[in-house]
């Protein structure tokens, strides 16, 4: 496995028990050889306030729907289980009752923190230590699966990140000037240092023989409001090695596009609608990839 940004001993000692959404995945051997078969969940985005019935936003839900989802994830044999970002939508006290929530998780988890988890994690740690990085690999059964940080370069970033938060303002301003429609502050960017740690994964993902998978928050395809700021970049990477799919949510309606050879999926968000529980478990094997949609999301297969 490969974390080029680790955190830093005050990093973990500020952030605690949410240091842990930023640790590798422990990832074991396979279950079933070269068929691997794992779970999606996206934006749960749990605060303790009051639903916004008119934009269908249902905070407090994310305990009862959360247990629903691992209770079923847990009853499958699988590989892993991603996140796939905003955990919480606001409060740091948030996080006390959501982890409680995913101890239940009897598999592997792989976390990809969101731009609301970004938001909450800088404004807890309140310029004492710069917003983490979290953009890894790792390997299983002839798999390199990439987690990108779209929070890499973005509003969220403090003081500390360098010049990350300038960057971020700049591209933001540009996009706006072009009519972009991902121009949008909650929005956020893959930085230069991160791009090119992306393609040295994906040659020598190439030189080994791997097929690659990617999990992100921000998506990449289509062109929407709620993609990655600078998605061209990665789209452009991810298509040109001939990645097999990549997952992503933030926008809670869901979507998908196939960009040459490249399947790019939205999973549709936890929080909105009163009951309904959307998630997904894939299987990935020679013979293509299996989306199973449970709640709201949507089947698909290739």
């Amino acid at each position: 496995m490969t974390h080029p940004q680790p955190l830093t001993s005050l990093q973990r000692e500020l952030l605690g028990d949410v240091a842990g959404l930023y640790d590798l995945p422990d990832v074991r051997e396979s279950l079933s050889g070269s068929t691997l078969r794992f779970g999606l969940i996206a934006d749960p985005q749990y605060a303790d306030v009051e639903s916004d019935i008119e934009k269908d936003l249902y905070y407090r839900h994310a305990l009862k729907k959360l247990p629903q989802a691992i209770a079923e994830l847990n009853q499958q044999p699988l590989d892993f289980v991603v996140t796939l970002g905003d955990l919480v939508d606001r409060h740091w006290e948030s996080y006390t009752a959501v982890l409680l929530m995913y101890e239940r998780l009897e598999h592997p988890h792989v976390v990809v923190p969101g731009n609301h988890d970004a938001m909450t994690i800088a404004e807890h740690l309140n310029n004492r230590a710069p917003l983490p990085k979290s953009y890894y690999s790792f390997r299983l059964a002839g798999w390199r699966f990439i987690v990108y940080d779209g929070n890499d370069v973005s509003l969220y970033c403090n003081v500390l990140n360098g010049d990350d938060h300038y960057q971020a303002e700049m591209l933001l301003a540009e996009l706006q000037a072009q009519q972009q429609p991902q121009a949008k502050p909650w929005n956020g960017a893959v930085g230069q240092k991160q791009l090119i740690w992306i393609e040295q994964q994906l040659r020598e993902a190439q030189q080994a023989g791997e097929k690659v998978g990617v999990f992100g928050h921000y998506p990449l395809a289509p062109h929407t409001t709620h993609i990655l700021m600078n998605a061209d970049a990665l789209t452009k990477l991810f298509t040109a090695y001939n990645v097999q799919f990549c997952f992503a949510g933030h926008d809670h309606r869901g979507n998908f596009a196939r960009i040459g050879q490249t399947d790019f999926y939205t999973m549709k968000g936890m929080l909105n609608g009163p009951d309904d529980v959307p998630f997904a478990v894939v299987e990935a094997s020679e013979q293509g990839v299996n989306v199973t949609g449970y709640g709201s999301e949507v089947c698909r297969s290739r």
